[in-house]
């Protein structure tokens, strides 16, 4: 296709005070000594795949004399963001599987995070890949939720968008530096006129002038040149002015935790998502929270140190709980017409810290008590509840916060969950969290997390319990796929005689998913927590009359259809988990609620030796039968799954 042409006006970006022209300061920018080039495999892949007669063995070919595109090739596209049913092994058979276009864009996406600025330090550089990375996920994401043709030129053009950026600032050092200092403000609301006033030129120009000197085709370059103002894309081809509109609101998103604070750019980004997305604040909540998983994910592809790095889900966490604030919020203000503004939120804090305590530590008097600012401004000495040393947030939940801490007087690590401050002040909450507490407590099992305590402080209920040292089962299946046929035996034995443990307390768990399942490192052992959502089964109904709870992959059929659960809906859900544990995909899949339901209630799954098929016939057996839809047809209880199981392969 021809390149786009605009008025003058819209491309006159030298301000008449900037002494040189635009081509000047392209020149220095763009100086070739300097300038991040992609791998010259790369850009042969990109030139071959763009012929219409390309043929795909010239691709393999190419790809074949770069061993490290290949390897990251080959981890992308066996990754969760390309959710294949099987391993794929060889490039050849990802050329086939994905066609030549989408690994043209892998190509090139892949080979590009060289871009570093030797001046710039590490959390700089970190903050550039976290956007980079994160609006570029997020923007395949709304591709494919919206339908979109060519979502992986879009998660290119999501990894290019603000590469101009980091050349301005390699370029103009010191200047970069006085104009973020200068314009903070600016920057969120228009940074390409805040770059325009600064240098005489912006961001996105300069990305999109490197990439057509890169011979990248226009549908990818005249996106990424009005990124920030798509509006101006007046005569563009429709498909054009869509990207740079899906880029636009994906670079807004991953800004999310700096947006919410200001009303009117908050008000702007949900309208954004109604209208052109379709998507409501709460299911643009739920969109953010699925994205992040595969954001790390395809940062760990392209070797970025931010696969590890919090920062992005602390973000997303800070952003989403604004969201939910503004959903209470609204509600109170209704009447009123309008959105209230955010207060500033000071980001979530590391979720990594590990510092061990010593033997026989005893907190210092100096530590201030805990108090409900800590939830945002968590101080970096650890706080003092009762009698634990609270060390860092490390998560949050369903109901409330988890903190790792440090028992003094038995010498030990816990885990305390508090309930969020936004549902403390809700009587209903406050029941079901006083009830987790009181039900997760009756299990004594090896595969059930151990509740030690539960306390109150200042007005604050919380439970103290066990501390796991590893990681849940759904990372592990989105870091490595499909889990060996031994470990997927293990495993799933492991959760059925927890379930059998809790199933005789009469406690139904009701969200089994691999989320709420525990790995230690150290021995392998398997623990179910979250109990949030359990339900004792001679306990009143605390849950409003038609409601579903649980996660709707993993939910029963009779519980959708409006019945009370029982110890065999949890049984249906341990199926749910060991179909994923096994094929690396989701029984009854679905890109809605409504698809997910339909699907859990009247299809059934794809065999899972059609999907893998050194799957034991055993192991498909179990799993079927753990699926029926009738609750009838499956196995009487977690006793007799455990007998299913023993005579399977163990690790």
């Amino acid at each position: 296709m021809s390149a786009i042409t605009f008025p003058p006006s819209q491309i006159t970006l030298v301000p008449s005070r900037h002494p040189q022209t635009r081509a000047d300061i392209l020149a220095r920018v763009l100086d070739p000594n300097r300038l991040p080039t992609p791998p010259a495999v790369a850009v042969q892949v990109v030139n071959a795949a763009s012929k219409p007669d390309c043929d795909p063995q010239e691709i393999i070919a190419l790809l074949s004399l770069d061993p490290a595109l290949c390897a990251k090739l080959l981890r992308a596209v066996n990754s969760c963001i390309y959710g294949l049913k099987q391993p794929v092994a060889s490039v050849a058979r990802a050329v086939q599987v994905l066609g030549l276009k989408t690994v043209r864009s892998l190509a090139l996406g892949l080979s590009l995070p060289a871009v570093k600025n030797p001046r710039s330090n590490e959390a700089e550089l970190r903050e550039f890949w976290i956007a980079s990375v994160g609006g570029a996920i997020i923007a395949r994401e709304l591709a494919l939720l919206t339908r979109r043709s060519a979502p992986d030129d879009d998660l290119v053009a999501g990894l290019l968008r603000d590469m101009g950026e980091a050349l301005l600032q390699q370029a103009f050092p010191d200047k970069w530096a006085e104009h973020i200092q200068r314009n903070s403000e600016r920057i969120l609301e228009n940074p390409c006129a805040a770059e325009i006033a600064s240098f005489g030129i912006d961001h996105a120009d300069v990305s999109s002038e490197l990439l057509r000197s890169w011979k990248l085709p226009d549908d990818i370059v005249e996106p990424i040149r009005f990124h920030h103002q798509p509006q101006l894309m007046t005569t563009a081809f429709p498909h054009r002015r869509q990207r740079a509109e899906l880029l636009a609101f994906a670079s807004r998103l991953v800004q999310l935790d700096a947006v919410v604070q200001r009303a009117d750019l908050l008000e702007d980004l949900l309208r954004t998502a109604r209208e052109q997305f379709q998507l409501s604040q709460s299911a643009l909540i739920d969109f953010l929270q699925k994205v992040a998983p595969k954001v790390e994910a395809f940062a760990n592809v392209l070797n970025q140190d931010i696969g590890q790095c919090p920062d992005f889900a602390a973000m997303l966490a800070v952003g989403a709980a604004e969201l939910v604030n503004l959903t209470v919020e609204t509600s109170r203000t209704r009447l009123s017409g309008t959105i209230p503004h955010a207060p500033r939120r000071t980001p979530a804090p590391d979720p990594i810290q590990t510092a061990v305590m010593p033997a026989g530590y005893a907190p210092v008097a100096e530590l201030p008590e805990f108090g409900p600012a800590f939830f945002e401004n968590f101080p970096a000495g650890g706080c003092l509840l009762g009698e634990y040393h609270l060390l860092a947030i490390v998560g949050r939940g369903a109901m409330g916060y988890v903190f790792k801490a440090f028992e003094p007087s038995l010498d030990r690590h816990v885990a305390i969950k508090m309930l969020a401050p936004e549902l403390a002040a809700m009587p209903a909450a406050q029941q079901r969290f006083a009830r987790e507490a009181r039900v997760a407590a009756a299990i004594q099992n090896e595969h059930v997390v151990c509740i030690y305590a539960v306390r109150e402080f200042a007005g604050m209920a919380y439970l103290a319990m066990e501390y796991i040292h590893g990681s849940c089962l759904e990372s592990q299946i989105q870091q490595h796929g499909p889990l060996p046929i031994p470990l997927v035996f293990d495993i799933a034995r492991q959760v059925s005689k927890g379930l059998a443990a809790a199933h005789a307390k009469n406690i139904i768990h009701r969200d089994i998913k691999p989320a709420n399942i525990l790995i230690e490192n150290d021995t392998g052992r398997v623990k179910i927590t979250d109990f949030g959502l359990a339900r004792v089964s001679d306990d009143a109904k605390m849950t409003a009359e038609g409601s579903l709870v649980g996660t709707p992959f993993y939910m029963a059929p009779e519980i959708i259809h409006g019945r009370e659960a029982t110890p065999l809906s949890d049984l249906f859900s341990l199926g749910a988990v060991i179909y994923v544990m096994a094929t690396g995909r989701l029984p009854f899949p679905g890109q809605t609620c409504a698809a997910v339901y339909h699907s859990v209630c009247s299809l059934q799954p794809v065999p899972p030796r059609q999907v893998r098929p050194h799957i034991p016939e055993s192991l498909e057996a179990v799993i079927l039968r753990l699926l029926s839809k009738n609750p009838q047809d499956r196995y009487p209880d977690a006793n007799a799954v455990v007998a299913a199981l023993s005579d399977s392969p163990r690790r």
